[in-house]
Formats: C-alpha cells, sequence, structure tokens
C-alpha cells in the first residue's frame, strides 16, 4: 500500500508535528508513506514538496501585492473586508489551491490521508476532484464547520450541527458571511464524497457526527503518535542543575506566552496571568515557559521564570517536560493536546480546563486536575493540588502509555487505510 499524506508543512504546529511522526511511524514499520507540504522545513527524504499549480505563482505575487495595497489604505481608515466577527477561532477559506491535484491524480499512492491543508492548501473544489480514497484527519473541527476551526462554542453558535442559513448568522458576525460561504462550498464539493474521517480525540469524533455536513460519515478515533523512546521519565535533578532551574521550587511548565489580555484568546494565556496573581504562596513557584516569550509576557510575571525560546528537538523538549513538577495548559479549546499527551509520558501531571479532547489523556486527580472551563479560581486549585499530590500523580501517569501504544495506533491506521482501498 502507497500512502500520500497531507499537511500544509511538516514542522512548527501541533497538525505538522502529528502528521510527521505519523510518517515517520509508517515509514518505519514498512509501508510506502510520503508527507506531501507546501513548505519542507526538514531534511527527511519521506517528506516531498508537492508541485505548485501553474497559475498559483503569479495568484500568489498578485494576492501579495493586493494584501500590501490594502493594508497601507488600511492605515489611512479605507477598508474593503467586510467580514467583522467577535469569535477568536481561526478562520480558512481555501478558495485556492496552491499545490496541483493533477498531480496527486496522476500518482500512484493507493490512499490519500489529508490533514492540516489550510492556508489554501488545496481548495474545497479541487478536494472534490481527487480521485482516490480520501481519509481525513481532523486536527480541528474545520472540515465540519463553515470558516472557523472549531464551534463558536464562546458565543452559542450552533450552525455547523444546523447548517448555514442568512437567518442563523450570529450577532458577532457582520458584513459578508464567509463560514456560510465556505459552508456551502463543502456541502457542493464535499458532502456526496465518500470520505472516512480519524479524529484523535473523542470529542472530535463527536464534532464530526453531530455535523450537518458529514454525521453519515464514518470516523474512527485514533489518537496521534507520540515517540515513546523519547519522551519518558528522567533525571529531574540533573535537567534542573544544567538549565539552572532552583531545585527548592514547585516548577510550573507551559507554552502559551500569547495574548494576555483578552479572555476569548484561544490559548488562554489571559488565564494564565490570573492563575499566577492568585496563587498561595507565590514564592515557592517557579515557572518554565516551554517555547518563545518577549518583555510583553514576562513583565506581567511576579515569579522567577526561565524561557526556553522554540524549541523542535524531541530529546530537549522531552528534558524540559522532566524539569517540570506539572505543566499547565489554559487553552479554550482543544483536539488532542499534543503538550499534555508529551508531558504526561515524561510522568509529569497537567492542569487544563475540562475542553475538548483533554480529557482522554488528562484523569481527575489522577494524573493531573481538570479544572472547570474558564474558572481562573479552579485552576489556581488544580495547579495547588498537583503541588501537593505531586509523588502520588505521577506514579499514575504511565498507565496513560497504554492507550497511546504506537504499535496500536499503527494498526489502527493501516486499517482504515485497507477499509477505504
Amino acid at each position: 500500500m502507497k500512502v500520500l499524506i497531507l499537511n500544509y508543512t511538516d514542522a512548527g504546529g501541533g497538525a505538522a508535528i502529528a502528521a510527521y511522526r505519523l510518517t515517520k511511524a509508517l515509514v518505519e514499520h514498512g509501508v510506502d508513506a510520503v508527507l506531501g507540504v507546501v513548505e519542507k522545513k526538514s531534511t527527511d527524504a519521506f517528506v516531498v514538496q508537492i508541485p505548485w499549480k501553474k497559475s498559483a505563482l503569479p495568484v500568489r505575487l498578485f494576492s501579495r501585492i493586493l494584501n500590501l495595497f490594502l493594508r497601507i489604505l488600511g492605515k489611512f481608515g479605507i477598508r474593503f473586508d467586510d467580514f467583522k466577527t467577535t469569535n477568536k477561532i481561526f478562520h480558512s477559506t481555501n478558495f485556492k489551491s496552491k499545490i496541483d491535484v493533477n498531480w496527486i491524480n496522476d500518482s500512484d499512492f493507493d490512499v490519500v490521508n489529508l490533514h492540516w491543508i489550510n492556508a489554501d492548501m488545496i481548495s474545497i473544489r479541487d478536494m472534490g476532484k481527487i480521485n482516490k480514497p480520501i481519509v481525513w484527519t481532523m486536527h480541528d473541527s474545520w472540515p465540519c464547520c463553515g470558516a472557523e476551526h472549531h464551534p463558536n462554542f464562546l458565543e452559542n453558535d450552533t450552525r455547523w450541527k444546523d447548517g448555514y442559513s442568512r437567518s442563523n448568522k450570529p450577532e458577532s458576525t457582520k458584513g459578508k458571511d464567509i463560514c456560510r460561504i465556505v459552508y456551502n462550498q463543502k456541502k457542493k464539493y464535499l458532502s456526496e464524497k465518500n470520505i472516512t474521517f480519524t479524529a484523535p480525540s473523542n470529542w472530535e469524533h463527536d464534532v464530526l457526527k453531530s455535523s450537518d455536513l458529514f454525521r453519515n460519515n464514518r470516523c474512527y478515533v485514533v489518537p496521534n503518535i507520540l515517540p515513546e523512546n523519547e519522551f519518558y521519565k528522567k533525571d529531574k535533578t540533573a535537567i534542573r542543575e544544567l538549565l539552572n532551574i532552583p531545585k527548592d521550587k514547585i516548577v510550573i511548565g507551559f507554552g502559551a506566552a500569547g495574548q494576555l489580555d483578552d479572555p476569548k484568546s484561544m490559548k488562554g494565556t489571559y488565564y494564565i496571568i490570573e492563575s499566577m496573581k492568585k496563587i498561595k504562596n507565590p514564592e515557592k513557584y517557579f515557572l518554565l515557559i516551554i517555547g518563545p516569550a518577549d518583555s510583553n509576557f514576562t513583565k506581567y510575571l511576579d515569579l522567577p521564570f526561565f524561557v526556553s525560546g522554540f524549541v523542535s528537538n524531541t530529546s530537549i523538549l522531552s528534558c524540559l517536560y522532566n524539569a517540570c513538577d506539572m505543566t499547565v495548559n489554559p487553552s479554550l479549546i482543544e483536539n488532542l493536546p499534543n503538550m499534555c499527551l508529551e508531558s504526561v509520558f515524561c510522568t509529569v501531571p497537567v492542569v487544563a480546563f475540562d475542553v475538548g479532547g483533554t480529557s482522554d489523556i488528562v484523569k481527575h486527580k489522577i494524573n493531573g486536575y481538570l479544572a472547570k472551563p474558564f474558572e481562573v479560581d479552579d485552576m489556581v486549585c488544580g495547579i495547588e493540588f498537583c503541588s501537593e499530590n505531586q509523588i502520588e500523580l505521577s506514579k499514575n501517569c504511565p498507565d496513560i502509555r497504554k492507550k497511546f501504544d504506537n504499535e496500536k495506533v499503527m494498526e489502527e491506521y493501516l486499517k482504515v487505510y485497507e477499509s477505504v482501498v
């Protein structure tokens, strides 16, 4: 069997990491698999940059010139984009294609596995032209929503379940209803195709099966591949000594140093800052920021901290987790968060809001703490609970490895591929 996995890039985000790890595992398993991307960042032979459409390059150049012109006009208060929304969830239209769908159709791949194909990697219309069996792995809910990448639960928008009409446009959306336009394109070009879905989490599976577009399609729950030989318990004391992190502090790790003042920002940085303000005995704690953070974030911190900067190497990432006594994931919505899974594999308990597929990984008061969504006080309770019960919670973390065993995940993916071929 020959498998083509499509993802916009092979590094830099949760979906890219998951697609890369899956392709690598398939290749090591003896499967003839290729990861097709628009932007290749690794040097691996199994990652291939797909040829662009002949029309894509001039269109891209024109789009850049047009966007620059519109930004200049915007500085003078002249705007032509009449789509406005208070919904902070990312939106994608996929009206255009960068890659050539004919290259896919002319190839000898037996199955095409779509992953995160947004940023105009392939248009909805061109997806409908793919003449090979399709498996679509949902790294978010964009496949069954309109333009938004998750249901707009913060504003009680249920259009993904009811269908997008003129009459049910939420008050938060002004001007052109791009969500309805994208939904109608999916309905026209994709709803009649025999697409099989995989969802990394039970929650994402339920979202798809509740959707107006694809509730009748097959969907299997298959988690993401995680390098088990990289993420495991290591010598905490030695790592802290290497990083000059105090051995007598309770170290909290997190990786969401983004928007600080917006409770609706999806990564939930606001809730980290608010939690740090309310935590008891702050002198006991130390903050380890896994990823980049500038002074716009760190100036709000009263705790001592260490900033790792961007990390792509899994061995270094594993060491950072192992330096922590707990990690905190304040995201407002999640599918199957890599950070939670990697942390628990390193026997480090997790505090997170009980949203999305997080509960597939974090078991309340067993290997972490699931706080009531968007309640700062309960997140603080979770941090304090994990600090007081860190040893017991860590002992329970290895149990989750059975559920996410790589060999088991591989078998599930191969069953799905075989079923569509």
